[in-house]
């Protein structure tokens, strides 16, 4: 029976399955935008509201990640506050 491949085999396909992908994208995309030059400010237009959403996601993400983590250790506080005064 063969192994089965470790996730790093895994993941490292994955990685150049995805960035061959975006490779064979960007020059199609290049093609067409030789062809037809207005597409070459729709993609901008795209990939500005795509950064200002990851901007987005990166700063809500680590504002909301922090405040469940001050959450958590005070309610890990808590209990050991009330099992002190007993």
């Amino acid at each position: 029976m063969a192994d089965r491949p470790s996730d790093d085999q895994r993941n490292s396909a994955t990685f150049a399955a995805l960035a061959m992908l975006l490779l064979i994208s960007a020059g199609l995309l290049a093609l067409v935008a030789f062809v037809l030059p207005q597409v070459l400010w729709l993609v901008v237009i795209v990939i500005g509201l795509g950064l200002i959403v990851v901007l987005h996601y990166m700063i809500w993400g680590r504002w909301l990640t922090s405040r469940l983590r001050d959450e958590e250790e005070a309610q890990q506080q808590k209990p050991s506050d009330e099992s002190d005064r007993h």
